[in-house]
């Protein structure tokens, strides 16, 4: 069997949204007040979801696809690149082709190249399941059917009581543990930081006090703000805060890491093992999270757990799409990788091509036996299906 094409397609389904978009996080660019202003994007499809997706194509009609992917311009370049070294190739030599491309361009160890990488790879993973007729993550030697979920409640409004109502909402669905975003920085002044510690209190009191709760930072704080923050949130006891700085700040995530007991999340803008060795040998974070569809795929997210292990730290994909973290996860013992992550709000749109549900009625996700990665399309709710690009050599 080889490897004869690469393509990305535009799928169309019918969708009706089950949540609305109420709000943002606090991001990086908050710092200039022109960004700061900014609200949330209230704008909700109201009848269909298109998304992208990447196909690997062979000589025997069998595929591999990972999606909903991220596809800008450059995206597309790099793939034109990345696919003639794939085209005419073994899928089943899919460890070696990820060697092969992270070795394509001297950029191409970290960021969109990365990306790039990561998509071809899920995607080999994918149909490699298909030619054994095996789900991914019995390949990978896992048997873990279920696996617990924590919520993320990006999107949904942070003013207390609303916080408050929709978070004993997901607790009530069996979800043991949910995520909540800060929408205040630094810009924001003691204003800011009285909000987000009201919104902290107002959860826990809420949830319980042993009820698992995190919350995430997107970026956006500097050390000295999260330090005075610190101070109160400690009482909160959240089981980690995430992505308090910028990823490359490494120095200053020390700083943090020596002045409080505030566990310490990051990794999803960390690509590839070497990366997230250097934060891991420094004992920085409780919690790592790189993404297998941002660090290097299927492939090199496996490499960054079995690190995390080696230094007692949990692996905890981020969510950007979940069944290749869900494949790792299954892959791994639960008390190195207890968790996956899931954005009820945004899963709920990237679900929606898919047959599968994923999140069972008693706050689980679970595996299905479907080979490769088991994302289904879900052909009753297609309403387009059509070729963007394909690159053939």
């Amino acid at each position: 069997m080889k490897i004869t094409s690469v393509r990305i397609e535009r799928k169309t389904v019918r969708f009706t949204p089950k949540y609305s978009s109420e709000a943002r996080s606090v991001g990086p660019l908050d710092i200039y007040e022109e960004y700061a202003a900014r609200s949330h994007s209230n704008a909700e499809e109201t009848g269909t979801r298109a998304a992208l997706f990447l196909v690997v194509a062979t000589d025997e009609g069998l595929e591999g696809v990972c999606g909903p992917v991220e596809c800008r311009s450059e995206l597309l370049t790099i793939m034109d690149g990345l696919s003639a070294h794939l085209c005419g190739r073994d899928p089943m030599e899919n460890r070696m082709l990820w060697d092969i491309l992270s070795r394509f361009d001297r950029h191409s160890r970290s960021g969109v190249m990365m990306m790039a990488i990561s998509a071809l790879d899920v995607a080999l993973w994918d149909l490699k399941g298909k030619i054994l007729g095996l789900p991914v993550y019995r390949i990978l030697g896992g048997g873990r059917k279920r696996i617990r979920p924590y919520i993320s409640a990006l999107g949904f409004s942070v003013e207390p009581a609303a916080a408050r109502e929709r978070a004993l909402a997901i607790k009530a669905m069996g979800v043991g543990a949910q995520k909540w975003f800060f929408r205040y920085g630094p810009s924001d002044g003691a204003e800011g930081i009285r909000k987000n510690l009201e919104l902290a209190f107002t959860l826990r009191e809420a949830l319980g006090e042993d009820y698992e709760l995190m919350f995430d930072c997107w970026m956006s704080w500097t050390v000295s703000y999260a330090r005075t923050i610190f101070q109160e949130l400690e009482k909160v006891r959240p089981m980690w805060v995430e992505e308090v700085l910028r990823p490359h700040m490494e120095d200053g995530y020390r700083t943090l890491r020596a002045c409080t007991d505030v566990p310490l999340s990051a990794g999803e803008h960390l690509y590839t093992r070497m990366e997230v060795h250097s934060y891991l040998k420094d004992n920085i974070f409780a919690v790592m999270q790189s993404d297998p569809v941002w660090c290097g795929g299927i492939t090199e997210a496996l490499r960054i757990a079995d690190l995390c292990e080696m230094y007692g730290v949990t692996y905890i994909p981020h969510g950007h799409t979940l069944a290749p973290a869900m494949h790792v996860v299954a892959a791994m013992p639960p008390d190195i990788c207890p968790y996956c992550e899931y954005l009820l709000n945004i899963m709920d749109k990237k679900n929606a091509f898919f047959k599968h549900a994923r999140l069972d009625s008693d706050g689980w996700l679970t595996m299905n036996e479907t080979p490769g990665l088991g994302e289904e399309m879900d052909e009753e709710r297609m309403l387009k299906s059509e070729i963007l690009t394909e690159f053939k050599f």
